[in-house]
């Protein structure tokens, strides 16, 4: 009764109130305040809805009654959706919700994400993620739009077979429907974790499709998936998404470090000694990951490089001339047949190729004020033959300095020469034609020792909380340029002092020590250069982490298998 406008739909008139309509719907309480010519008039005919469909909304707006039936509720929901009645959307939502499976979590996904539905949605990922292995082959898939796969692909939880899977899927998705589909193949691709795909399909599936080599981006992410499988001593720097891990894998990207341990007192004995411990990322704990044989202990001013996921780690106060081999497989520390010509502390070392390179440092076993104190000397460990080999020296012998690795080059910056002072020579050792010389001096402004990283193509030095990158140019086959350059920026105090840094994910991650005790872990915070200004993210820690490294010895990013982090012991 005493209805002031009727509504028109599919030819049916419906009287109705704009004063209820528009207290119900958002939609038809800014169309009748807006002076549009609809508030104006009688009528107002509605297109696109079914009449039953708002005889049910309808309904709901007048007496709250929910009238949802399977028939209607896709419907019902899009109505709510556009007339925007969240309390009606909200129960759309939830009677979908009750009745999803694996057979209609891909239809349901769709229309989640067409009405943004946030709790249908919700719903729908484990369904779609963790059922993808049945899915990507279904009609379903195949009829999704583009934003949608994309939704898929990019997940950090999918969960897949395998990472060539989610290739497969994204091929028959385009091909599928090839002229129009094709121009997306790069953007879905982007998403395709290359850290995962093994070199034989990469090279004999991949790369002989010709949808995937005549489209540019598509080549460069083949190529650079190449390169990975290509260098293994540089695979920990790579750190766009396509060597990111899925949080499904068995592996995790974590932060690798040296502490000492103080096994638990007993009755029979009480030792010290080195181990490696790993902070999760995903479960926000540190994880003692695998202890050194007491025999094995290194001592101090050791140093480490990555190798594909293994570690090796030379040299120490301790044993001064043994290599250690830490197995990422079977989670163990073995001692490398062979040992050092020269031992040495405090050194320069580098994965180049298949060998591990000792550049300078200093002996342990002399005086201090002994001429052959420091070194000069340069050795390599080739990991195929198991054996060391005297190959050259470098111009100025140095302990304590900063290195990184370009090519086939070695670039030692700065270090404590002899007579204790510090020099600010960049050398360069070329490991293929075994030459050294020096190429460029640190500028005087920038305070030593520093530290360096490698964020994407970047190399960046950390010195005194100040941000700098080094650029590296080869001027012709004698001479290369070294260009150091402020960043303007400066971490905060509140990461200081700055214990080590590490590359993770593209971030920097900058672990601080106690401000009582310069070599004693106190927290961990990940440095977004990228950003303008840069942005600084406290990791957190979760309650359940009850230990923490003590001191610091050395820090890497690296990859563990998830079944060696389930304690953290020794301390």
């Amino acid at each position: 009764q005493n209805s002031d406008i009727d509504i028109i739909v599919e030819g049916q008139s419906f009287p109705c109130h704009k004063l209820l309509l528009a207290a119900g719907s958002p939609y038809f309480k800014s169309m009748f305040s807006s002076g549009m010519m609809e508030t104006h008039g009688s009528r107002l005919e509605l297109p696109d809805i079914e009449k039953e469909t708002f005889a049910a909304f309808r309904e709901y707006i007048y007496t709250g009654n929910e009238n949802i039936t399977q028939d209607n509720v896709v419907e019902l929901l899009r109505a709510a959706a556009i007339f925007q009645v969240e309390g009606l959307q909200k129960s759309c939502e939830q009677f979908l919700g009750t009745g999803m499976d694996n057979d209609n979590c891909l239809e349901l996904f769709k229309i989640s994400r067409t009405f943004g539905c946030h709790t249908l949605f919700e719903q729908c990922k484990p369904y779609v993620l963790e059922g993808f292995n049945g899915l990507w082959k279904t009609q379903e898939f195949m009829e999704l739009e583009f934003d949608e796969v994309e939704s898929i692909v990019k997940d950090d939880n999918l969960v897949p077979v395998n990472e060539e899977e989610i290739c497969e899927a994204v091929l028959r998705w385009v091909k599928h429907d090839k002229e129009k589909r094709k121009s997306f193949i790069g953007n879905l691709f982007r998403y395709i974790r290359m850290i995962q795909i093994s070199p034989e399909y990469l090279i004999h599936e991949l790369y002989v499709d010709d949808l995937l080599t005549d489209d540019h981006t598509c080549q460069r992410y083949l190529d650079e998936a190449r390169n990975f499988h290509m260098l293994p001593a540089r695979q920990q720097e790579y750190c766009s998404s396509r060597f990111q891990l899925r949080n499904s894998d068995d592996l995790e990207e974590v932060i690798l470090i040296i502490t000492e341990f103080d096994m638990e007192k007993t009755a029979q004995m009480y030792q010290d000694g080195k181990c490696l411990w790993a902070f999760s990322f995903q479960q926000e704990r540190w994880y003692t990951i695998a202890p050194m044989p007491m025999d094995f202990n290194p001592g101090l001013e050791f140093r480490m490089v990555s190798f594909r996921n293994d570690l090796y780690l030379g040299g120490g106060t301790n044993h001064s001339k043994n290599l250690l081999h830490y197995d990422n497989e079977r989670n163990e520390w073995t001692l490398c047949d062979a040992s050092m010509k020269r031992g040495r502390c405090g050194h320069v070392m580098a994965a180049v190729r298949e060998s591990i390179f000792m550049i300078a440092g200093r002996n342990p076993k002399s005086r201090p004020e002994s001429s052959s104190h420091v070194l000069s000397t340069v050795e390599a460990y080739n990991i195929r033959s198991r054996k060391w080999e005297s190959i050259g020296e470098v111009p100025t012998a140095v302990h304590s300095a900063s290195s990184l690795v370009m090519g086939e080059k070695i670039f030692i910056f700065g270090g404590i020469q002899q007579d204790g002072t510090w020099t600010s020579d960049i050398q360069v050792f070329d490991t293929r034609k075994r030459e050294s010389s020096i190429i460029s001096q640190i500028p005087s402004n920038i305070p030593q020792p520093l530290k360096l990283v490698k964020l994407g193509s970047d190399y960046i030095i950390v010195s005194d909380c100040q941000l700098y990158r080094v650029n590296i140019r080869k001027i012709n086959e004698e001479k290369i340029k070294v260009e150091i350059k402020s960043l303007n920026q400066t971490l905060s105090k509140t990461l200081r002092p700055v214990l080590e840094v590490a590359n993770y994910r593209g971030k920097l991650a900058v672990l601080t020590s106690s401000t009582k005790k310069p070599d004693v872990y106190s927290k961990m915070t990940l440095v977004d250069i990228s950003q303008s200004p840069m942005t600084e993210t406290a990791v957190g820690i979760s309650s359940k982490n009850t230990t923490i490294p003590k001191p610091v010895l050395s820090c890497h990013k690296g990859i563990i298998d998830k079944q060696y982090m389930y304690h953290t012991y020794y301390q």
